[in-house]
């Protein structure tokens, strides 16, 4: 049985204005079960994580099961799956930790083949710790990346290896799996960039060696969000920056900000008189406040914005100035 283009065709509502939408960077266009569930989602309504309210239980689920279908889809667990706006952010965001302990004299790897975002954050991250950076090299005109010159690369002082797993570019696969492999026999992490890979064909992180695996989700059908894939492990000794109330397991201590239905356990904020911390409203839509107010004024921009602001903060909505603080007390945050 042939593939049926038009019923495919008929799942992503964006096509129905007769363009081809060929901008890989953009990525994917929605079908209408994503737009629905999202849809669905968002009227449902979404609260705090690990709270008893019933948003809070259908964010938590939410949650949950993203982490799982990401992780069947790439063969990773569950409680390693890092969520976030997009790739990039996140690698950078596994830079910066795995960069603590890095010291002046060790080495990354990077290749002439990769996406920007696999190749900046290492090598800033390697110049704030003295480390040096090395550079696989793509073998032209053929466009190949060969496995074989990083025996030349790795040293005992080679500390990562990023690659990809398929050229945004050009399309090429490089052999993930005996580069990684090269790498672990030499002492150092892999950091796989999957982003342009998983959409086309099964991917198995066991398989390919990879010790972090990024990908993102608006690369094949899904809301633009990103994720990294490693051995939870692998993740629990490092210490990324992060907010003081902001959760310290894994993979939640590595999930920056607060969006609707990603989890937090900010439980020292609620022993602080009329503090309860709200995360922005589903949408990100600006009205939405970030805690129910001691004192408030109401917006004026819209009925959305009942809750009104604390009259210490400026409004989103209408930006009317902010007036003093309360004085500072016993109770309010050091």
């Amino acid at each position: 049985m042939g593939l049926d283009v038009s019923a495919v065709r008929a799942m992503y509502p964006a096509l129905a204005d007769g363009y081809a939408y060929l901008d890989g960077a953009a990525g994917t266009q929605l079908p209408a079960p994503v737009i629905d569930a999202i849809g669905d989602a968002q009227r449902s309504g979404l609260g705090n994580s690990d709270g008893a309210f019933p948003a809070s239980v259908r964010s938590d689920a939410i949650m949950a099961e993203c982490r799982r279908a990401i992780a069947d889809l790439v063969g990773g667990d569950p409680g390693g799956v890092i969520l976030g706006p997009n790739m990039t952010t996140l690698t950078y965001r596994l830079a910066a930790a795995l960069a603590r302990d890095w010291r002046e004299g060790d080495e990354v790897i990077v290749s002439r083949l990769d996406h920007d975002a696999n190749i900046r954050p290492w090598v800033q991250a390697a110049g704030r710790a003295g480390a040096v950076v090395r550079w696989a090299e793509v073998d032209l005109p053929a466009g190949e990346l060969p496995a074989g010159q990083y025996d030349a690369l790795l040293t005992e002082r080679t500390r990562l290896v990023a690659v990809t797993a398929a050229s945004n570019i050009i399309g090429t696969r490089p052999d993930v799996a005996a580069i990684t492999a090269k790498a672990r026999a030499a002492g150092a992490l892999s950091y796989v960039d999957g982003v342009h890979a998983t959409p086309h064909g099964p991917t198995d992180v066991a398989a390919l060696g990879a010790d972090f695996y990024a990908t993102s989700a608006y690369k094949w059908s899904g809301p633009h969000i990103g994720a990294v894939i490693a051995d939870p492990a692998l993740l629990e000794p490092l210490r990324p920056d992060k907010l003081d109330p902001a959760p310290d397991t894994v993979p939640d201590r590595f999930e920056w900000g607060t969006p609707p239905t990603w989890r937090g356990r900010p439980r020292r904020w609620t022993t602080w008189p009329g503090w309860t911390p709200r995360r922005p409203g589903p949408g990100g839509s600006g009205c939405s406040p970030r805690w129910p107010p001691r004192t408030t004024t109401k917006s004026a921009c819209s009925p959305s914005c009942s809750l009104g602001w604390p009259r210490w903060t400026r409004s989103p909505c209408t930006g009317t100035p902010a007036t003093a603080p309360p004085p500072r007390s016993s109770t309010w945050p050091a």
